[in-house]
C-alpha cells in the first residue's frame, strides 16, 4: 500500500513547496520508489501562463525526467479571480481528473508526496479543498505544516485538528517550518506541555533561513511589474531582500532606519534624488522608484558603482508595497542542496518512513 505524505496548512505560504523539494531529494537519496503530486496548481495569472511556477521549478531542477507536467498537476486554477472562474459544478469533473491521474502515478511506487493547496480553507466553497481531495484519493492522514513563530500556532493546530476530525480525517503529524531561531525553544516547550498529551507527533522543527525565504531582486521586479533601468548592475538581480523600507521622510531621517537594516529594498519617488543617494551608500539590495519617474543621472551612476539595481514601478507607493506583500519567494537552483540538508537534519525520518 502506498504511503502518502499529504502536506497541508491553515496559513498560506507555509513552505509546502520547500518541504516537497526536501522530501523528493531525501526519497531519491534513500533509493525509494516514490511520486510527487500537486492536485491543484495555482498559476499566477488568470489569462497568462497556465503553469504553476513552483511545479515548473521542481520538474526542471529536482524531479527531473520523472513525469510530465499534467501527470504531476492535473488541475490548474489561477490565484487571481479564482472565485469567478470556479463554481461548484466543476467539483465532480475536477475530483475525477485528480483521482484518475493520482491512480496512474501511484501504481509502481511505495511513497507519494502530495503538495496541498495554499490553505485548507481554499476551494472549500466548491468542494475541491484539501480534505475533499484527500478523501477522494483515499488518504485519511494529513501532515500539518505550521509556519508561525508565536503561541497562536497552538490555537491553529487544535482548530485544524478538530476540523479534520469533524470531516473524518486525521492530523498524522506536525512540521513546524520557517520558525524564527529565537522561538524554537518555545516550540519545544509547547510540544512537551500542550501537543504531546494529544498524541500529535511533531515530525520536525525547521528554522527560518533568510537565504531560502527572502526574495531575490529579480522576483521583486516580476512582482511589481517594473522596469529594470541600469543594466550595468544586472548581477544585483540575484541580491536577496530581507527588509522593505518606504522612503517618505528626508534623507537625514531615513539614514536612521537604513543603518539598522540589512539588504533592504527602498521604495521612494523617482524625484527623491537626495534620499535615493543616501540609500545607495547603505546596505541596500534594490532601489524601487515609484510613479515611473526616471531618476537623476547621478543616482544611476552610483547605483552602477555599487551594483544595486534600480527598478521603476508603474504604480504608486501603496500599490507597489501591496504587490510586494503578495510576493512568494521561490527556492533557487543553488539552494536545493541546503533544502535537503535542513529536512535531513530536522525531520524525524524514522517516523515518517515507517
Amino acid at each position: 500500500m502506498v504511503k502518502a505524505f499529504y502536506l497541508c496548512s491553515l496559513i498560506e505560504r507555509a513552505g509546502k513547496s520547500f518541504l516537497s523539494i526536501g522530501f523528493i531529494q531525501k526519497l531519491q537519496k534513500e533509493g525509494k520508489r516514490f511520486a510527487y503530486f500537486k492536485p491543484i496548481g495555482c498559476p499566477r495569472g488568470a489569462y497568462s501562463s497556465k503553469a504553476d511556477k513552483d511545479i515548473g521549478f521542481i520538474l526542471q531542477n529536482v524531479y527531473k525526467d520523472r513525469s510530465p507536467y499534467d501527470l504531476v498537476c492535473p488541475v490548474s486554477i489561477p490565484d487571481s479571480y479564482y472565485i469567478d472562474l470556479v463554481d461548484s459544478n466543476k467539483k465532480t469533473e475536477y475530483l475525477e481528473k485528480i483521482k484518475s491521474t493520482y491512480d496512474k502515478i501511484v501504481k509502481d511506487v511505495d511513497y507519494v508526496i502530495v503538495e496541498g493547496t495554499p490553505s485548507i480553507r481554499k476551494f472549500v466553497r466548491v468542494g475541491i479543498d484539501d480534505v475533499s481531495i484527500a478523501q477522494a484519493l483515499g488518504i485519511n492522514d494529513l501532515i500539518y505544516v505550521s509556519p508561525e513563530s508565536s503561541d497562536n500556532c497552538i490555537d491553529d493546530i487544535f482548530f485544524t485538528k478538530n476540523y479534520f476530525e469533524f470531516r473524518n480525517v486525521r492530523m498524522s503529524g506536525i512540521i513546524f517550518n520557517k520558525i524564527d531561531f529565537e522561538y524554537i525553544a518555545r516550540i519545544r516547550e509547547l510540544q512537551n506541555d500542550h501537543i504531546a498529551k494529544y498524541n500529535l507527533p511533531v515530525l520536525g522543527i525547521i528554522e527560518r533561513r533568510i537565504e531560502l525565504f527572502s526574495p531575490r531582486v529579480k522576483e521583486v521586479l516580476e512582482a511589481i511589474g517594473g522596469e529594470f533601468i541600469n543594466e550595468l548592475a544586472s548581477a544585483g538581480l540575484n541580491n536577496t531582500v530581507e527588509t522593505i523600507i518606504i522612503g517618505a521622510m528626508n534623507a537625514q531621517a531615513a539614514l536612521k532606519y537604513l543603518r539598522q537594516v540589512k539588504k533592504a529594498a527602498v521604495i521612494t519617488g523617482g524625484d527623491r534624488a537626495d534620499l535615493a543617494l543616501a540609500a545607495l551608500y547603505e546596505d541596500v539590495s534594490v532601489l524601487i522608484l515609484t510613479g515611473f519617474i526616471q531618476p537623476d543621472a547621478k543616482v544611476i551612476t552610483v547605483a552602477n558603482e555599487k551594483n544595486i539595481p534600480i527598478i521603476l514601478s508603474p504604480s504608486d507607493t501603496y500599490t507597489t508595497m501591496r504587490n510586494l506583500e503578495r510576493l512568494k519567494p521561490g527556492i533557487q537552483e543553488e539552494e536545493i542542496g541546503l533544502v535537503l540538508e535542513l529536512v535531513e537534519k530536522h525531520l524525524d525520518w524514522d517516523l515518517l518512513l515507517k
